[in-house]
């Protein structure tokens, strides 16, 4: 028997999709959107977790000033389990002559409207390009 996924599982792969193509995008606002109040972000897993929006954004910033072009491309999932889900995708970042490509894997936790409520990123560097 085929069961039909779940009302969230669909809210947590459009934010996820979003999360993608708004960081793609250079989008900063629409990107925030995506956070519950007081998200924590933790990107790579084992920095300073950033806990809410103010400390998301100066997140955010931090990224973008250093970088040229930063771009995102799914390469496995969305797997939704209930309210937390895990995908892989690749980072392709540009600053001034250098590119570099990063193979990342994300677990997030959502609440019941599909926004992020936590984010763990794991992450290595891969050879330059």
């Amino acid at each position: 028997m085929v069961r039909s996924p779940a009302p969230e599982t669909d809210r947590i792969a459009s934010t996820i999709a979003r999360y993608q193509s708004t960081f793609s995008a250079d989008d900063r606002e629409g990107w925030l959107a995506l956070f519950a109040d007081d998200a924590v972000v933790e990107d790579p897993v084992g920095s300073v977790p950033r806990k809410g929006r103010d400390e998301i954004a100066a997140f955010w910033d931090e990224i973008h000033a250093r970088l040229d072009e930063a771009t995102v491309k799914m390469t496995q999932g969305p797997a939704v389990c209930g309210l937390e889900a895990a995908w892989a995708f690749e980072l392709n970042v540009r600053a001034g002559e250098h590119t570099v490509r990063l193979e990342i894997i994300d677990h997030g936790t959502f609440d019941d409207d599909g926004h992020i409520r936590s984010i763990r990123a794991f992450w290595n560097e891969l050879p330059r390009s």
